[in-house]
């Protein structure tokens, strides 16, 4: 299976990311966003290689700048790294998207196979179902990127509404498998 994208790259994405994100940053705030938003805090020897890989590629820029009495290098990025920034967002997005597609096509043969003596119509509900999911998974990924609060609260409100209607009708959802 071919990745997203190279492994060797991912730090370099969320470097940009984080500068696209936050603006501006030096190396150290940059590790330390990308620990508090993914829960893994690259080595302060990577990033500075990443950044001065990008920097001669021109994807980012750096300017020296005293804060707290130190001087510091602070990157900012380049119309060619915003630009890079972007393709890369898109084949992600367009990755998860077949995935995701896959995945839900792998659950209708599943449902095909265990429920084959079940009415056509119910099938038909099920992949209506199936695509409202894909269009729910399409518009959650792009407001996460808009309005990532308001959506976060949507989700959590949409989750408790589906517990209360398994519970309502004693449907007992095995915790594992849920995503908490």
């Amino acid at each position: 299976m071919k990745p997203i994208f190279s492994p060797s790259k991912i730090l370099d994405s969320l470097i940009l990311m984080g500068i696209v994100k936050e603006g501006s940053l030096h190396g150290y705030a940059l590790a330390s966003l990308i620990e508090e938003k993914f829960g893994w805090k690259p080595s302060q020897t990577a990033v500075y290689n990443s950044l001065k890989s990008m920097e001669n590629d021109k994807l980012v820029t750096s300017e020296e700048k005293i804060e707290k009495g130190r001087v510091q290098k602070i990157y900012s990025i380049t119309d060619k790294g915003r630009s890079v920034f972007d393709e890369t967002h898109q084949h992600m997005r367009e990755h998860m998207d077949k995935n995701f597609s896959q995945f839900f096509s792998f659950m209708q043969m599943v449902g095909d196979s265990e429920y084959s003596e079940v009415s056509d119509a119910y099938q038909q509900k099920v992949q209506s179902i199936m695509d409202d999911m894909k269009s729910i998974f399409k518009v959650t990924l792009f407001l996460l990127h808009k309005a990532p609060e308001d959506t976060q609260k949507i989700i959590e409100s949409t989750l408790a509404s589906l517990k209360k209607v398994a519970e309502k009708k004693g449907i007992k959802i095995p915790e594992e498998e849920l995503c908490e």
